[in-house]
């Protein structure tokens, strides 16, 4: 239930001050009064009320004055002032000293209540929009790229430059550098309220990904027994971010190429095109030249992703920008919590490679804030991460140096059997795709390598 709204009546005529109460009460308002204008300041210090019907003439203070101190106490407040002895001038002073509007006694009560009403409507939709502004500023920040670096000084520059066009965005870069939080922030500083439509190319099956983009018609196949949307057609008018996309199937390329190209696409099954209207952000952490070169990726798909191409670095390559992260990361998992390192654990953090880059940090330093509270020692949790030296090399039991094959093999099963067979959970740690991951486990098991059994994706 919502709390009534707050009306202080401020006027020496009492018989006058409770009549009004009265008959706002009936109206479902929460009314008082006082007399004086010193009483009424009172009032309204104690329980800011949020409109006050003020008389222009009181007997300890003009209600100019009044009108001026309830202003310094809290501005938002509407002011209506009413008075017997009105004129042009008294409006006008009135109306600088922050009143809302301004009434002549006797009051016409129908246009009194419109005229409270209107005041309180007035005020509930400024404190909607303060709150969204609230709201859009936490959430901005939020995905704000961190770091002093003048890498992350050119993403910077690139995400207004993107935020200000419609044309397709590329953003690229390796696993765990926060390519999803730079397509957050070029959305929103687009100033589109509305949430981003995002689909991950590698979660879908191949032989549903059509369908997810485009949508289908009722009895396209086997199943589809309603008219479903697809992304393209739920972003329309908004942005939609397409994650791993070079994970996208060759076959469906040249179909997203004449969808960007013409914003018109065809649902499954269906006989008439739709216009959309959608901005692309796709994301990718692969190296598209070298798909191109491979034959798996469309070269002119590419060069319409990449109108405006962020690349977003490592953070082995910005080690300046550990500093910045750290704070900005331990600062979202302990807002109210100020947790400084010292020298030294920065200096550690700094050294570290990060070859799980932004989302190794945040992992690291969460572990840290859950095993120590607000004492972290991310310098111990490092170390513990690198349990061989970098310039170590991995050998066999008969000291033959081990194939990369082999270790990403027995690397990629032992963390199968540690999270119990899920798929899902396990390319995660593995910091790859779920795609890739099941191509691994394909290979393995054509070449009768026994694969825990699946735990679930």
């Amino acid at each position: 239930m919502s709390t009534p709204i707050r009306i202080l009546v401020v006027d020496d005529d009492e018989i006058f001050a409770e009549t009004i109460c009265d008959g706002l009460a009936a109206r479902g308002y929460d009314a008082f009064f006082a007399v004086r204008g010193e009483d009424g300041i009172a009032e309204y210090r104690r329980r800011l009320p949020d409109v006050v019907l003020l008389d222009q003439n009181l007997p300890d203070l003009p209600g100019i004055e009044v009108c001026r101190r309830l202003m310094d106490v809290s501005p938002d407040s509407k002011v209506i002032f009413a008075t017997a002895f009105g004129s042009y001038s008294q409006a006008v002073k009135a109306v600088k000293a922050g009143a809302y509007d301004y009434l002549t006694k006797p009051l016409d009560l129908d246009q009194f209540f419109l005229t409270v009403r209107n005041a309180a409507e007035t005020l509930r939709l400024e404190r909607r929009e303060l709150i969204n502004r609230y709201e859009r500023s936490r959430n901005r920040s939020a995905d704000e790229i961190t770091g002093v670096s003048p890498q992350a000084a050119q993403i910077r520059r690139l995400v207004e430059l993107a935020a200000g066009s419609r044309s397709p965005v590329l953003i690229t870069g390796e696993t765990g550098v926060g390519k999803a939080v730079v397509a957050r922030a070029i959305h929103k500083r687009t100033g589109d309220d509305a949430s981003p439509v995002t689909l991950n190319c590698a979660a879908i099956p191949e032989s549903l990904i059509e369908a997810e983009l485009f949508g289908h018609v009722k009895g396209a196949f086997t199943g589809a027994q309603r008219r479903r949307k697809g992304v393209f057609e739920l972003a329309s008018g908004g942005t939609l971010i397409l994650d791993e996309i070079g994970e996208m199937p060759l076959n469906l390329q040249k179909k997203l190429l004449t969808v960007l190209e013409e914003q018109r696409l065809r649902p499954l099954g269906g006989e008439e095109e739709i216009q959309i209207d959608v901005r692309v952000i796709a994301i990718t952490n692969r190296d598209l030249d070298e798909e191109i070169a491979a034959g798996r990726f469309r070269q002119d798909l590419y060069y319409r992703l990449a109108v405006i191409n962020v690349h977003v670095p490592p953070l082995r390559e910005r080690p300046e920008d550990v500093a910045s992260l750290t704070a900005a990361l331990l600062k979202r998992h302990r807002p109210h919590t100020e947790i400084k390192l010292s020298p030294e654990q920065l200096q550690v953090l700094e050294n570290y490679p990060w070859p799980g880059n932004v989302r190794e940090l945040r992992n690291i330093l969460e572990r840290s804030l859950i095993l120590s509270g607000n004492n972290p020692d991310p310098a111990a949790l490092v170390r513990a991460t690198t349990p061989h030296p970098e310039d170590e090399i991995i050998r066999s039991s008969n000291g033959e140096i081990r194939t990369l094959e082999d270790v990403e093999k027995e690397h990629i099963l032992a963390v199968m059997r540690r999270l119990k067979g899920n798929r899902r959970h396990s390319a995660d740690a593995l910091g790859i795709s779920l795609s890739t991951l099941r191509r691994r486990l394909s290979f393995y098991r054509k070449s009768g390598i026994a694969v825990p059994a699946p735990g679930g994706e």
